[in-house]
């Protein structure tokens, strides 16, 4: 490429980019198939959106401290400083490093939205530094989605790296993802849903026969998981047949995390020909760079040309970096062999009318034990439900939320007093999932706590087949940010009956 024809295509990516994100916005979490063919509603300029706000943050980030390679500690620092989002994997990173992790353990420590989308949606700084070389880019990739991801959302990232630092040298899609694929391990879901993807367009060509096969193999209840969403972008590249209206629609008309696939698309595409973007589609939005106001002290360009000029110093200041794809741990929960934190509780098998005061608890039959995270397995108690109950301190008074996440039915005391349910926001149209801002009915408030240690009691229902998870936690009701560790710990000697006897006197 020459420089100016490199330049053309940073900017229509980001461009693109920009396009697809304030068409998908106004549509996020809705799961049924939509019927657009542009902008509804018709912007007044681009809309601020987390698929562009983490990328100025590492752009500042790396810019300012004039960093020659990139590395999650790196990036870790940069969230640290500059990131308040309390969405799911987001604040997950916020809470595991203030637990002290670092590197890829961040990711992969007790994350249940380890493999959702908010890291597949930050590749295009990684193809724009690395344009042609789709190693490096998934390196770079790589080290990014780890510090809030594991498993296929880490793979998502190195895809689309991969993908879009390709499309710089490349036009063919198969060709493409031929070489997107070859980064990921065989096993990897997201390389099966690029592959499916493409055997089912080649077998249908129809648009809602792809999105049905996507769902029905890849779907999930959590509209933001990587899986199908990737397939839903790709659909849309591939039915959309160069046409950069119809194939952002496409992929923003399958629903789901309708923002990041049409952000994610139309990047790709004004990569492959910065001359496919329609004036229809860009004088809506404009150049004027916007970002979310829980992206705090960066210093942001000012114009889509201004982010095209700063990515190409950013290519030059990288240009000596040779990352390289490293551990990806997987989607779990803690193991106590790997766990940071151990929490001390008690659990008790109880029907939920068996015990509704603070003296019918201490009637109950408690079993001390020790958890390493907040996403935990329960067993299977037949008939009857779980009490499972928690000491804490918190240092001043505040108001809490708390946190009962699971398929079944919760129920939760704070101090011996029910707690009620937080009112849902009628217009949320997220499926529900353990995070403090889309929690549903999982989520009760605790308001006026005094600074100090109290109990915290959650009830968990009987499981109809068996299985039964729980995410628990507290957070702060004003910023919706998980409290990281305020369970009373007792020091973390070896075990035995000294180990069983500090565990108790927790309680």
């Amino acid at each position: 490429m020459q420089n100016e024809d490199f330049r053309r295509k940073v900017h229509a990516c980001w461009l693109g980019k920009a396009i697809g994100g304030t068409l998908g916005t106004p549509h996020e979490g809705k799961m049924a198939m939509l019927d657009l063919d542009f902008y509804d509603p018709v912007p007044c300029g681009i809309l601020p959106n987390d698929d562009l706000d983490l990328q100025l943050v590492w752009l500042h980030h790396l810019r300012t401290r004039k960093a020659t390679q990139v590395t999650p500690e790196l990036l870790g620092a940069a969230w640290r400083t500059h990131v308040k989002f309390p969405f799911d994997e987001y604040a997950v990173c916020l809470r595991n490093q203030e637990l002290g992790l670092t590197g890829c353990a961040v990711g992969g420590f007790d994350n249940w939205f380890g493999e959702c989308m908010g890291a597949a949606i930050r590749s295009e700084i990684w193809a724009c530094v690395a344009p042609g070389e789709p190693g490096r880019a998934a390196g770079f990739a790589w080290a990014d989605a780890v510090c809030d991801h594991c498993g296929e959302g880490v793979w998502a990232e190195v895809f689309f790296a991969a993908l879009q630092s390709a499309a710089f040298v490349e036009d063919n899609p198969d060709r493409l993802l031929d070489t997107a694929e070859s980064f990921l391990p065989e096993e990897s879901l997201v390389r099966q849903v690029s592959s499916e993807t493409r055997r089912w367009w080649t077998l249908h060509k129809d648009i809602a026969t792809v999105r049905d096969h996507l769902i029905a193999r890849f779907g999930t209840e959590n509209f933001t998981d990587v899986k199908v969403n990737v397939g839903f972008t790709l659909l849309g590249w591939l039915a959309g047949e160069g046409d950069f209206g119809r194939a952002i629609c496409i992929a923003t008309n399958c629903g789901y995390d309708t923002d990041c696939t049409a952000a994610t698309l139309g990047a790709l595409l004004g990569i492959q020909d910065p001359a496919c973007i329609p004036a229809a589609w860009a004088e809506p939005i404009g150049t004027e760079i916007v970002y979310s106001a829980p992206i705090v002290d960066i210093i942001a360009p000012r114009t889509l040309e201004e982010l095209t000029t700063w990515t190409l110093e950013l290519r030059d200041q990288l240009a000596a970096d040779r990352p390289a794809l490293r551990i990806v741990p997987p989607r779990r929960m803690a193991r106590s062999e790997d766990a940071v934190m151990h929490v001390p509780l008690q659990i008790a098998e109880a029907s939920p009318s068996g015990a509704e005061t603070p003296s019918d608890f201490e009637n109950l039959r408690w079993e001390t034990r020790e958890v390493p995270g907040h996403w935990i397995a329960l067993p299977h108690t037949g008939q009857t439900g779980t009490f499972l109950r928690w000491a804490f301190e918190i240092p001043a008074s505040m108001d809490l939320l708390v946190m009962a996440f699971s398929r079944e039915s919760t129920r939760v005391w704070m101090d011996g007093v029910a707690l009620s349910c937080v009112p849902s926001d009628p217009t949320c149209l997220t499926s529900p999932a353990p995070s403090f801002h889309r929690g549903g009915k999982s989520i009760f408030a605790a308001p006026a706590l005094t600074g100090g240690r109290h109990e915290l009691v959650i009830h968990v229902d009987a499981a109809h087949d068996g299985e039964r998870e729980l995410v628990f936690g507290l957070g702060e009701t004003a910023s919706r940010l998980w409290l990281s560790n305020p369970w009373i710990n007792p020091s973390l000697s070896p075990g035995g009956s000294g180990r069983r006897k500090e565990l108790e006197a927790v309680f």
